[in-house]
């Protein structure tokens, strides 16, 4: 499985509350996957009586992190995201942001990995696709005979949107999750 390139790499800014709270911007960029073993004395460059440290900014989180957040939280974050490959990473921040929050992170990966169903082009591409692949092949043949020449696509898919699968808007299509 290709992980994500050094370019995806999720990053934070850390700064120091205390400096903040008192006026300064007191900070620097970090790997996201090490967040959580940065000390306010790497951030000052010398031992400080600050303590609390609170990343600030992110980038490539894939809409995991939507705002400020702790070390700690963007670091268990970043270490399921670099386990993924630069495709799944978008799907896995779409998954995350819907689903994610109600599990424990060493469930993340897992998890979204049973639900992802993929990337498709519409609900009614899923339908289709899903039919396709799950259906036997007498099953096939007696659906595309007469009377039922043509199968209403966009109609199938709604009995699967609203009894089992989830749709996420994706870049192009969308991403398709099975639900709990």
């Amino acid at each position: 499985m290709n992980t994500l390139t050094s370019l995806d790499t999720p990053r934070v800014w850390i700064g120091c509350l205390a400096c903040y709270n008192g006026g300064d911007l007191t900070g620097d960029w970090y790997d996201a996957d090490t967040a959580d073993l940065v000390t306010p004395a790497d951030l000052h460059g010398r031992e400080t009586e600050h303590e609390e440290l609170w990343v600030m900014d992110h980038d490539n989180f894939h809409g995991t992190i939507t705002g400020e957040c702790s070390p700690s939280h963007a670091a268990e974050i970043a270490e399921a995201l670099v386990g993924l490959s630069d495709d799944d990473a978008p799907a896995f921040g779409a998954w995350f942001s819907e689903f994610g929050s109600d599990l424990e992170p060493h469930q993340w990966v897992d998890q979204f990995r049973s639900e992802f169903r993929g990337f498709h082009d519409s609900e009614a591409d899923f339908a289709r696709e899903w039919f396709e692949d799950t259906s036997e092949e007498e099953e096939k043949a007696r659906l595309t005979q007469w009377p039922f020449t043509e199968i209403d696509w966009e109609r199938a898919s709604l009995d699967l949107f609203t009894g089992g699968f989830h749709a996420e808007d994706a870049p192009g299509g969308i991403y398709v999750f099975m639900t709990r």
